[in-house]
């Protein structure tokens, strides 16, 4: 093999390794997502900027920090809450650009189909800083159908004298999960 061939060769698994590879940020982010599917606590808040923020849209403070992300995930735990990166759309060494797909049991009872949003992560120093949403392109909110779907569930409740919160606590989950199996099974 001539000097060519090799060079040649070399280049091209250094292209198929760097292609291949993701980013750290990027690393930081699926594994973020990871933990988040599976309840870790601990793992979250490793990864958590104490600051921590969850918007949407306009930016609507969904998560004020992360105490209050370590707080709601009992309660998402309760609901089967999960995320699942359906592509990639930009990535740089502050920021992370991706197409999630979000479900839980709310959208198992009312027969909802999964949402799909735009969900931008702001990285600094391995941390999670910030996550911002909003409906991914081609995604639209219908939002007089997802008003039915809720009030039918609560008249549901209160014509047969069921118990449910909003509130994201443990406690609440599972009144809530409870109640939302009644309704499925109805």
């Amino acid at each position: 093999m001539n000097f060519k061939h090799v060079l040649i060769l070399v280049f091209s698994v250094v292209c198929m390794v760097s292609c291949t590879n993701d980013s750290e940020n990027l690393t930081v982010v699926k594994s973020f997502i990871k933990a988040r599917n599976n309840f870790d606590a601990a793992k979250l808040a490793s990864m958590a900027d104490e600051n921590y923020k969850e918007t949407f849209r306009n930016d609507f403070v969904e998560v004020k920090n992360r105490a209050e992300l370590l707080r709601n995930l009992e309660w998402a735990k309760e609901l089967s809450s999960s995320t699942t990166i359906e592509k990639v759309v930009s990535e740089n060494d502050s920021i992370i650009i991706l197409i999630e797909k979000s479900s839980n049991y709310i959208d198992v009872a009312f027969k909802r189909k999964l949402r799909s949003f735009k969900t931008t992560y702001y990285l600094k120093d391995k941390k999670i800083l910030k996550q911002k949403y909003d409906f991914a392109p081609g995604e639209t909110n219908n939002n007089k159908a997802n008003e039915k779907l809720y009030g039918d569930f609560e008249r549901y409740c209160k014509v047969n004298n069921i118990s449910y919160s909003w509130n994201p606590t443990k406690k609440d989950g599972i009144i809530l999960r409870k109640a939302l199996e009644k309704y499925a099974n109805r």
